[in-house]
């Protein structure tokens, strides 16, 4: 049993002795000039198969920051179908939107 012991000791031994002969790399830290960088545009335009601009609000911009919170739709739909009938696991007169 210590013969096994010290053969895995050593076979460990040996995967870590690379580590100590390791050199530290000196890494020079440069300013990034954004001037340099080169940027790629994409001439490819997503299709989405349907016209957006029937969605979308009148006069709609995608780069102003402002939305105008009336130019948002919303429509909501309450009829939820659970498969059973809620009103028997409920108390009497129960209602969720008095306070």
């Amino acid at each position: 049993m210590t013969y096994k012991k010290y053969l895995s000791v050593a076979f460990i031994a040996a995967l870590f002795l690379p580590l100590l002969s390791a050199k530290t790399v000196e890494v020079t830290k440069e300013e990034l000039d954004l001037s340099s960088v080169v940027f790629i545009e994409s001439e490819k335009e997503d299709e989405l198969g349907f016209d957006t601009t029937e969605y979308l609000p009148e006069d709609f911009n995608p780069y102003t920051e402002e939305v105008a919170i009336e130019s948002i739709n919303f429509i909501e739909d309450d009829t939820v179908e659970l498969g059973f009938d809620t009103s028997e696991y409920l108390p009497e007169n129960f209602n969720p939107y008095k306070r």
